[in-house]
């Protein structure tokens, strides 16, 4: 991890085409999810797809949405059960193919930058854990500002950087630094704070019309029980230290906001954007 003059958190040194990490893997990803797929079981991740959508429906309801790395398509389909007139784009071919075949969903197969979609279509770009993984997101941005209508807006959910720094020291006191790849330096690039966000958005022609703390992500540990990761939830009893400590985490991340101090408790930020 590396920290920048300009205030820019980054991993050193970085993880190469990490959207490889993602492609051939189709029978891996069904597994994955399968109690997803046939409708027997919650995404671990619904909860916090509701809420981010939630608060892009607070300026722009029923509109239409371009998902940017959509991956399975669990957060398009919630976007389109939601009201949203939604579509996707995602670089991986075995994960456009699942969300196309299994949830019946507009996904194109490419890179967002080489997808060539029109001017101005959309009314809605997301980019929901997906800066993280660019080496250069300006073009992204870039990209998106051309398909985006005047009035639209860009909503883009990181980890926080400033909480990954907290952990990082908190790990150090409590030697178990070891232990721990907090900064998840397998395909995580770049990591964001709100300062830096707010530096990018401004070069690429774009404000922050808003900053959201959303939910954290609690993520399955079926691994530790049965050796295979699930990509559903996991049972309150199972893990109940870790989702209370994030939500007091995440309330104390509230608290920070309100105050004007440095967010360092929420453990993920949301940004929307819209043209200057």
């Amino acid at each position: 991890m590396c920290l920048k003059q300009c205030g820019l958190v980054y991993t050193s040194p970085r993880p190469k085409d990490t959207e490889q990490n993602y492609f051939g893997q189709a029978d891996v990803f069904y597994s994955e999810a399968r109690l997803v797929f046939k409708g027997k079981k919650d995404h671990h991740r619904d909860k916090n797809y509701i809420f981010e959508l939630e608060e892009v429906k607070k300026f722009k309801p029923n509109s239409k949405l371009l998902d940017v790395g959509s991956n399975a398509g669990f957060f398009l389909r919630k976007a389109v059960a939601l009201g949203f007139d939604a579509e996707g784009v995602e670089p991986s071919p075995s994960l456009a193919e699942i969300s196309r075949k299994e949830f019946n969903l507009k996904v194109t197969n490419s890179f967002f930058e080489e997808a060539q979609f029109h001017d101005k279509h959309f009314d809605v770009v997301t980019l929901i854990d997906v800066f993280e993984h660019v080496t250069q997101p300006q073009n992204i941005l870039n990209e998106a500002k051309r398909v985006l209508k005047d009035d639209g807006l860009v909503c883009i959910k990181v980890p926080n950087a400033e909480y990954n720094l907290l952990k990082l020291k908190m790990a150090k006191v409590a030697g178990r630094l070891a232990q721990h790849d907090i900064f998840n330096s397998f395909e995580h690039v770049v990591h964001y704070t709100p300062a830096t966000m707010k530096k990018m958005a401004e070069s690429c022609g774009f404000k922050i019309k808003k900053l959201v703390l959303p939910l954290p992500i609690d993520i399955p540990i079926w691994h530790l029980y049965v050796g295979h990761y699930y990509a559903y939830p996991t049972p309150f009893a199972l893990d109940w230290k870790r989702i209370i400590g994030r939500r007091v985490f995440l309330a104390a991340g509230k608290v920070q906001k309100f105050l004007g101090m440095k967010i360092t408790a929420s453990p993920d930020l949301m940004f929307l954007l819209e043209k200057k």
